[in-house]
């Protein structure tokens, strides 16, 4: 009788996997791809209620919450005057090292995240452009992108 053997992945905790800090979300009143701005605030309720106070939210490769392989990381979010910063602590796997290492080099610099809309409602912004603000939102991840919705998502520092 053969037996079948299958191989697993060693993931390896480690004080040394690595941090990204950055922006997912801005709030500077500038459109992005969908017309979409966000509200100051639009993320607090959820940050509070679905994450502990903005706490072990997952970071994911481009949005692929189907897959395993695509989280890697976990992310602490708060807001401040320019929008939702975070800082994701990178999983000791080889996808994740992998992504930290393309931040680290500049071929990764931007953000986005995974959300529903609760609240919405259209606005005329200063330069008359109408836009689409998004005011209360559930946020369900944070994710490294090449394309972001919003293009001043964008990385603070790598390690």
């Amino acid at each position: 009788m053969k037996h079948k053997y299958k191989e697993f992945a060693l993931i390896k905790s480690s004080d040394d996997a690595g941090t990204i800090s950055g922006y997912f979300s801005t709030y500077d009143r500038i459109p992005d791809s969908y017309g979409d701005i966000v509200k100051a605030g639009a993320f607090k309720e959820s940050l509070e209620k679905d994450w502990d106070g903005g706490k072990q939210i997952p970071f994911l490769w481009s949005h692929h919450m189907d897959s395993l392989g695509a989280f890697i990381g976990t992310a602490v979010a708060d807001e401040d005057d320019k929008g939702l910063h975070f800082v994701a602590t990178f999983d000791d796997t080889e996808e994740a090292q992998r992504v930290r290492s393309l931040y680290k080099d500049g071929r990764l610099k931007k953000f986005s995240f995974a959300f529903d809309v609760l609240e919405n409602g259209l606005v005329t912004l200063d330069d008359g452009t109408k836009a689409n603000e998004l005011r209360k939102l559930k946020l369900y991840e944070i994710s490294a992108v090449t394309v972001p919705a919003n293009d001043t998502a964008e990385v603070v520092g790598v390690k």
